[in-house]
């Protein structure tokens, strides 16, 4: 949860900036003759920024999850290192992370901007030896499937 204010503003961001540049492209392409004060202005404006706002509150909820994996994954390190970065995903260590902790970060650019620079998958192992994958919906579901795949 300490990380919910942060995505939140940058989803919230995110639909800001989208919607701007596609009212600038309906504008370019004459399919627009709205100015831009139509957002403070009418009742209509006020609703889109009501619903970007709301949208942006709930985005972390289901935006992001926590899986349990079918394996150990702190005795199969090198398979799970293999699957991830078939995932697009390279290790990276940290400090504060447990010895059966492994932080994966987006390798590209392109998949860091794609992601809002919320790229890191965490695979934890508790003491019973039960692992769980947290992070990005999309990209934890897909390296869940594909760790369950090729490795379990």
């Amino acid at each position: 949860m300490n990380r919910y204010p942060i995505r939140a503003a940058k989803y919230a961001l995110y639909l800001i900036v989208l919607f701007f540049v596609l009212f600038a492209l309906m504008r370019a392409l004459g399919y627009g003759a709205a100015s831009l004060d139509i957002l403070w202005t009418t009742s209509r404006g006020w609703l889109f920024l009501g619903v970007v706002v709301v949208f942006a509150l709930l985005y972390p909820f289901f935006g992001f999850t926590r899986r349990r994996l079918t394996f150990n994954a702190a005795s199969r390190v090198e398979d799970v290192e293999r699957v991830m970065a078939q995932c697009g995903f390279r290790r990276i260590e940290a400090d504060t992370h447990g010895a059966d902790d492994l932080l994966f970060a987006a390798a590209s650019t392109g998949k860091k901007v794609t992601m809002m620079w919320e790229d890191r998958i965490e695979i934890t192992t508790n003491a019973n030896g039960i692992s769980y994958i947290e992070g990005n919906r999309k990209e934890a579901v897909r390296a869940a499937f594909r760790l369950g795949t090729f490795i379990a």
